[in-house]
């Protein structure tokens, strides 16, 4: 690879990097809610999120399953720590945060090692984008009705 080249991948992965960095409230910490203002396809590709989304779990970081659920799931997910029960399709979660962000603006995280036997603590997080109706205030609101911190 050529050294032009190299130099703009990496000022790419650094501008994704900042990108994302911007654009992540964390709304709660267990389970980690995070809003990112903005939509899904603007700025930062899905490698970036995904990044920084595990590494804003520090030492609890275990190998992840990210599952994509539309606006209208969140309560659900907030309330019981998951939209619908498990199953052993492997279309029901995905290794990548990249496939789980084309079926919707909520992606849930959960701890691999627990699904889906223990869903019910599996949950690690929720990255929200702000679509479908959703926003910052609005979900700190929910958050707070259903008692996380």
């Amino acid at each position: 690879m050529s050294e032009p080249s190299s130099s703009r991948r990496e000022a790419r992965i650094l501008a994704d990097l900042s990108d994302a960095v911007g654009r992540m409230h964390v709304v709660a910490q267990r389970p980690r809610i995070v809003v990112a203002t903005g939509k899904r396809t603007d700025g930062a590709r899905p490698m970036a999120w995904q990044v920084l989304f595990e590494r804003s779990f520090g030492a609890e970081l275990r190998a992840l399953r990210y599952r994509g659920v539309s606006a209208t799931s969140l309560m659900d997910v907030l309330m019981h720590g998951f939209d619908s029960e498990p199953t052993l399709n492997p279309s029901w979660s995905h290794e990548r945060l990249m496939d789980a962000m084309m079926t919707g603006p909520v992606i849930e995280a959960f701890r691999a090692d627990r699904l889906p036997d223990d869903v019910a603590s599996a949950l690690m997080g929720v990255l929200v984008f702000e679509e479908d109706g959703l926003k910052l205030n609005g979900v700190r609101a929910l958050v707070g009705e259903v008692g996380l911190r």
